[in-house]
């Protein structure tokens, strides 16, 4: 049976499928869901976000819980999308659930100094969400070492004013990161490279090191394409790879999360690591 929704135009580079024929497994314990979704219009924003468990989670066995989260929210006034992810690390027991406390807390400081109108601090919004995972972490009866997440925030206007161009605040810690649409590609706009000598070692992250949190603010055009994810997508938006310019393709415009769904759970050799993404749309 086809997939449902699913658009006949630029078929996917990554060749046949691979993990998708192999089964999926549970975790030892209960988690939450290996998929979270989201499909929504805010202001003159329309969001997709998915997060999904990567192939080299889900179809081991015993399996790893989805180590991803997001959140997204708004202020008290409906000015503001506020959205937060996290990735949690794989080397952490319960990273899973730290991402899940980091990205909560992210979007709750937010919105409560948005409401006082202050300014935005990235290290003090970080620094409320690592002792929330620090505090979680107590209660549980497990260590600061075992919550481990890396983390972005972002803060977008829901309206432009008359010249039409909004600014976006974003927040990042490690290597989530922000791109930017481009007619045949993406363009960071903040989150760290990987290093080419060890592309999967972190060594800043919460809840150990809030302080260095970077912020950087962003000019979104009407009809501009703002994507937020973890690594486990935010590499294959990387120029040279072959699948940045396929994404580019197909996040054009707002595709039914259904479509959404598909691409993010695009098949590609070596590619096993959770993702996570949430784009928006600006209008009109």
């Amino acid at each position: 049976m086809p997939w449902p929704f699913r658009r006949t135009a630029d078929p996917m580079p990554a060749g046949r499928p691979l993990a998708a024929q192999l089964p999926w497994r549970l975790p030892d314990e209960p988690a939450l869901a290996g998929i979270a979704a989201d499909a929504v219009s805010v202001g003159d924003l329309t969001v997709r976000a998915v997060s999904l468990v990567g192939p080299g989670h889900r179809c081991e066995e015993p399996a790893v819980p989805r180590q991803d989260a997001y959140r997204l929210g708004r202020d008290t006034a409906k000015r503001h999308l506020i959205v937060a992810l996290a990735d949690g690390m794989s080397d952490s027991k319960q990273s899973h659930l730290g991402a899940n406390v980091a990205v909560t807390a992210l979007v709750a400081r937010i919105r409560a100094d948005l409401d006082r109108d202050e300014p935005l601090s990235a290290a003090a919004i970080f620094l409320d969400a690592a002792r929330n995972m620090a505090g979680w972490a107590a209660r549980q009866g497990v260590t600061e070492d075992d919550v481990r997440a890396a983390a972005l925030a972002a803060v977008i206007p829901v309206s432009p004013p008359p010249s039409g161009q909004r600014t976006a605040q974003l927040m990042s810690l490690a290597d989530v990161g922000g791109w930017l649409r481009l007619p045949e590609g993406w363009r960071r706009l903040i989150g760290d490279e990987k290093n080419e000598l060890d592309p999967g070692r972190l060594t800043e992250f919460l809840p150990f090191h809030p302080e260095v949190a970077v912020s950087t603010t962003v000019d979104l055009e009407p009809r501009a394409v703002l994507a937020l994810t973890t690594d486990g997508l935010g590499d294959a938006l990387t120029p040279g790879d072959a699948l940045a310019p396929w994404l580019a393709s197909r996040w054009k415009e707002p595709p039914h999360i259904v479509e959404f769904l598909r691409d993010v759970g695009f098949e590609s050799a070596g590619r096993l690591d959770d993702r996570t993404v949430v784009v928006v749309w600006c209008g009109p």
